[in-house]
């Protein structure tokens, strides 16, 4: 598969008199996995919003391969964007939500086959626990030929060993996309990511150290032992 690029830069954000985001530059590319830190309210949903193009501000540049795109969720071979809240329809079983979701028999036969995911298809989304609502909402992006997936706190709230299954699956795309995560459970994000941003005070900075990570103030110092 060849190697795309993702580069989300000169991204200015305010609401109000609050500047919320100041010149960021964000990258990732096939195979990456990049996690999104941030402390509440710092702008790391505001972030991805604007980068899938749901959500207009006043300066940025998406570019996709060299190519820029003022709203790359209008296509449909780029992004996919989990967002934090649940997204299917409650009232529809998960056989028929895959069928919905897509047109394509293997696509289809790929997730209903999905050893997770089979023993739930005559149920309803809200049937579920947490942890196996994220992984078959997860299961349904990963299907679509998009070459990159934000994900919006795919691990909070989430059963222990639901953990280890999103970690394993995402790992398991890695082939063809690239993945941009943000969630609350650093220790997750840490675990399962190639590199690491810290959004903090509007600006983005890469993080190479755990130590970084408490020099800035997100973890506290006993998180480092």
């Amino acid at each position: 598969m060849p190697e795309n690029k993702l580069e989300a830069d000169s991204i200015f954000c305010s609401f109000g008199h609050r500047q919320l985001l100041t010149d960021i530059y964000v990258s990732c590319k096939t195979g990456e996995i990049v996690g999104l830190l941030g402390r509440n309210g710092c702008g790391k949903t505001t972030l991805l919003k604007i980068i899938f193009g749901t959500l207009s501000t006043h300066n940025k540049h998406i570019r996709i391969n060299g190519k820029v795109y003022h709203e790359p969720y209008k296509s449909p071979d780029l992004l996919a964007y989990l967002p934090q809240h649940d997204f299917l329809p409650v009232n529809t079983k998960l056989h028929r939500i895959i069928d919905l979701y897509h047109t394509d028999p293997e696509k289809r036969e790929a997730i209903k086959l999905d050893g997770r995911i089979q023993k739930h298809l005559t149920k309803y989304a809200d049937e579920l626990s947490k942890g196996e609502l994220r992984y078959f909402e997860l299961q349904l992006l990963l299907q679509k030929d998009v070459k990159f997936l934000l994900l919006d706190e795919p691990f909070s709230g989430i059963e222990p060993l639901y953990v280890e299954y999103i970690e394993e699956l995402l790992r398991s795309h890695l082939g063809d996309k690239g993945f941009i995560i943000t969630d609350h459970d650093y220790q997750s994000v840490l675990r399962v990511s190639n590199r690491i941003i810290l959004l903090s005070e509007g600006y983005c900075r890469p993080i190479t150290y755990m130590k970084e990570l408490y020099q800035w103030g997100y973890i506290p110092a006993n998180a480092l032992n």
